[in-house]
């Protein structure tokens, strides 16, 4: 079985280090998934859950809040900007921030100058309530 060398790093500590199999993210353009002998790339990472696929078997997941994604022959690198694990959040607290970004958002137009960053807060709160279920 092949397999892929895996580190998550924030600027602050080292997410995950491990031996993989397969590993689904949140591309700025898509989802997307890597298998062992995929070609080499470097992409931007959106607001998402990533998951993987450990050597295993078990899978794992993880809200990461954008960042940059590695693919170099057998390693992926991934440098994220935030990363949440399921025990990290508090629901009542996502649900709220959720509802309130998602309202600040219905009264926006995609030229805001802050529509943007208030996309991505109501995408890190959505997805910690998905990751917590």
């Amino acid at each position: 079985m092949s397999i892929l060398d895996c580190s998550i790093v924030t600027p602050q500590k080292k997410i995950f280090e491990g031996k993989i199999s397969y590993i689904k993210a949140p591309g700025k353009v898509g989802e997307f998934g890597v298998l062992p002998g995929h070609e080499s790339f470097i992409t931007i990472l959106d607001v998402g859950i990533i998951n993987i696929t450990e050597e295993n078997g078990e899978e794992i997941s993880y809200l990461l809040v954008g960042g940059y994604f590695e693919v170099t022959e057998d390693k992926i690198i991934i440098i994220a900007d935030e990363v949440y694990t399921k025990d990290d959040i508090d629901t009542q607290e996502a649900s709220k921030k959720a509802e309130e970004f998602k309202n600040k958002l219905s009264s926006m137009n995609f030229d805001d100058s802050d529509y943007e960053s208030t996309r991505r807060k109501y995408e890190k709160y959505s997805n910690m309530l998905k990751l917590a279920s």
